[in-house]
């Protein structure tokens, strides 16, 4: 006599895989958001660099919001992991920009921002994180 599953233990064993797969999905997820998140945010620490880099190096010693004359200073081009390399850019504070935990970022500074808006903007100085 041959043993073989009966229809019964082949939908439970599909059942309990669904279940499995339905509590991990989420995690992995998430977990694929904030990775994509904190590249985002670092390619923004990496474009501040790069101003910082421009405003010593040039006479008048002020930042730029045209990102093609710092992209030298970056080795490469910072890319968002969703938008691509024309996701960024940079505006320069008059004194009533807000950095993305909402602190007021002085004239002259510079608050970095990225077109996803879950990515957020960010601003050297008035963000700690």
């Amino acid at each position: 006599m041959r043993k073989a599953f009966t229809l019964i233990e082949l939908l439970i064993v599909i059942l309990i895989l669904a279940v499995l797969m339905a509590v991990a999905m989420p995690l992995y997820m998430g977990a694929i958001s904030e990775s994509e998140r904190r590249v985002c945010r670092a390619n923004m620490q990496t474009i501040a660099n790069a101003e910082q880099a421009y405003k010593v190096s040039t006479p008048p010693h002020q930042y730029t919001a045209d990102l093609t004359v710092v992209y030298p200073n970056t080795g490469q081009r910072p890319s968002c992991p969703i938008l691509g390399p024309t996701g960024y850019t940079v505006e320069v504070s008059t004194g009533s920009s807000t950095g993305g935990n909402g602190a007021i970022v002085p004239a002259g500074g510079i608050v970095i921002h990225c077109a996803d808006a879950s990515h957020g903007s960010w601003a050297p100085g008035a963000d700690r994180d």
